[in-house]
Formats: structure tokens, sequence, C-alpha cells
């Protein structure tokens, strides 16, 4: 019982949220990060293998201008966003 209550209130104090790090492969680490802190602020954010490839390529390119975001990390995103986890 005392586990339980600890475990929760590890959650309550945000160590369960750095657990969807370690599911990352680190070459996806830098936007992914992008990711979990910026999508989903306007939106319901899409998570890794929701999506195929030629969605994500058309949904993102209306928010590529907009999003300060390079070439070479763009594509990163969309790969992470096609893998499935």
């Amino acid at each position: 019982m005392r586990a339980t209550a600890v475990l929760l209130v590890a959650c309550a104090l945000g160590a369960c949220a750095a657990d969807w790090r370690a599911k990352v492969p680190p070459k996806y680490l830098e936007v992914a990060e992008i990711h979990h802190a910026a999508c989903g602020n306007c939106h319901t954010r899409v998570e890794p293998g929701q999506r195929t490839r030629a969605h994500l390529e058309k949904a993102l390119a209306k928010h590529h201008d907009r999003v300060k975001m390079t070439d070479a990390q763009w594509r990163l995103l969309v790969d992470y966003l096609s893998e499935t986890p």
C-alpha cells in the first residue's frame, strides 16, 4: 500500500512525465521534445504510428512556415511520427 502511495505521489510530481522519453530512439529525442512540448497546444497531438507518412507530410506542410524548425528537423519529425512504436 505504501509503495502505491509513493508511486502516485511521484507521478503527481512529474516523475512519470519523463517516462515517454525512455521510449524515444536517441536520434529522434530533439524533435520528440519539440513535438511533446508544442504540438497539442492548438489541437490533439498525433502520437507516433497514428498516421501515414503521406498524411503527415501533407498535414505538417501547413505548419512549416510558421514553426521555426530546420528542414532536417522537419524530416526527423515526419520520420519519428511515421514510425510505429
